[in-house]
């Protein structure tokens, strides 16, 4: 089957052919309908420091956010059969661990992430812990599908800052922000303010819902968020930026009483006043290490079924999968939202 490789430690992969998995206990091997670059994805292309530090082994097959096929399944897997459609969750969690018996297997103690630590999906078939392939209903496109583990990093993130009702700001308009500003509007928010220094991109989130733009390369983002609320402040913001400044300018434009909902990863560690912006304000802060396993899955999927989900604008590019180069290009760039590569 073809798969891209990524051969040696530097920059680039390759398209070859390699064997065809052979299944575990436990594993289903899926046949690709589609497949989307994610940040992480970059990250082990260019092979920087956070590739490196992560414990990846080389050679390995690239990509962890799918939609697929069930064609086969292995040894002891009775939750799925050959047909199901499904879309992948990332996490592999042990089972074993105090955080896997009590609810948060998406933050095993022992968290293996499939593309990362294992073979991945930029490829004709794959396989994949059961336990990870989701079914999905069959209203949802493939390359919808594709980006449904980004997507749930969005909802939840949605869920966790209360977002009905309240004025939420949204930093930083990748894919997963673009996703968390309409999963606001489905959830019925009041005020959706997007922040980006990118016009293209802010031009997307007001297409998705944003009920203000705001480009904090021309105002600063925190005295307009206070502007927009009279004075009050943002009842919630979500960073899917990892910029210093911008999750700054966040917490000095969020009201007292609070929530915030981190998502993006900083490149340095963030300095930040305790006490005016968190303590006396008494904001709550929650990481946001991607999706529940599978309360998350549930909430998206209904929401998608239903057609109160419209992310279709923020997949701008289908490739096929022997263009992954121009793909890793256009998303290097930030040329575009999602990219999808089609096996």
């Amino acid at each position: 089957m073809r798969a891209v490789v990524k051969e040696n430690a530097g920059m680039g992969a390759v398209l070859k052919n390699v064997e065809m998995p052979v299944l575990e206990e436990g594993e289903v091997l899926i046949k690709i309908k589609a497949a989307a670059i994610c940040g992480t994805d970059q990250h082990i292309y260019n092979w920087n420091n956070w590739a490196q530090n992560n414990n990846i082994t080389l050679p390995t097959i690239l990509g962890h956010e799918c939609s697929a096929e069930v064609v086969e399944v292995g040894p002891g897997v009775k939750t799925l059969e050959v047909g199901d459609y499904v879309a992948c969750d990332t996490h592999i969690p042990c089972g074993q661990c105090y955080q896997c018996k009590n609810g948060q297997q998406h933050i095993c103690q022992n968290l293996k992430l499939y593309g990362v630590h294992t073979n991945g999906c930029f490829a004709e078939y794959s396989k994949i812990p059961a336990v990870c392939a989701v079914k999905i209903p069959e209203t949802i496109s493939p390359n919808v599908g594709a980006v449904l583990e980004p997507l749930g990093t969005a909802v939840r993130s949605c869920v966790e800052v209360q977002a009905s009702g309240k004025n939420i700001a949204v930093i930083g308009c990748g894919p997963i922000g673009l996703m968390a500003v309409n999963t606001a509007k489905a959830f019925g928010a009041a005020n959706i303010y997007a922040i980006d220094i990118n016009e293209y991109r802010l031009g997307i989130a007001k297409e998705l819902g944003a009920t203000e733009v705001i480009n904090s390369s021309l105002v600063n983002s925190a005295d307009k968020l206070k502007e927009l609320t009279n004075g009050v402040g943002v009842d919630a913001f979500i960073d899917a930026s990892g910029s210093t400044a911008a999750i700054l300018d966040g917490f000095k434009g969020l009201r007292k009483g609070g929530m915030v909902a981190l998502i993006g990863l900083p490149s340095r560690p963030l300095e930040i006043d305790l006490g005016s912006q968190v303590i006396f304000k008494e904001a709550t802060i929650i990481g946001i290490h991607g999706r529940r396993m599978f309360e998350t899955w549930t909430v998206m999927s209904n929401l998608l079924d239903k057609g109160l989900l419209n992310i279709d604008p923020v997949i701008t590019h289908v490739l096929k999968l022997e263009e992954f180069e121009e793909g890793f290009d256009i998303s290097q760039k930030g040329i575009g939202g999602k990219v999808i590569l089609v096996p």
